[in-house]
């Protein structure tokens, strides 16, 4: 059984969630991200799931600049907070960090990828 939201207030934690992924780039927040996914992912798709899926795929590029290695788990984990029936916003939360191409062995680490001589 779930509450549902009015959609004054699903576009009001848009704003919170993109918001929150804004710092998270700026002040190299994590913290920051995954609160933003929560919130997002509480709000849900709405009645607007192109403009959903797009404030998720911006937090998966704010998960590539955070250098998160694995993005995976925290994006089910937030998907899992989705409402029973908002399948599109759970699609959207799972299938965002795959939209990004992969990154090679050993990126975000503070030596790059690290060649034999």
């Amino acid at each position: 059984m779930g509450v549902e939201l009015t959609g004054a207030t699903v576009e009001n934690l848009w704003a919170q969630a993109r918001e929150l992924t804004s710092r998270a780039v700026a002040e190299a927040d994590h913290a920051a991200l995954r609160r933003a996914l929560v919130v997002a992912a509480v709000a849900g798709s709405g009645s607007d799931v192109a403009t959903f899926r797009t404030l998720v795929e911006e937090m998966a590029r704010a998960s590539v600049k955070l250098a998160f290695a694995d993005p995976q788990p925290l994006f089910d984990a937030a998907a899992a907070l989705v409402a029973e029936d908002d399948f599109p916003a759970r699609e959207a939360i799972v299938l965002a960090p795959t939209r990004e191409p992969p990154r090679p062995p050993g990126a975000g680490t503070p030596y790059g990828v690290l060649r034999p001589k």
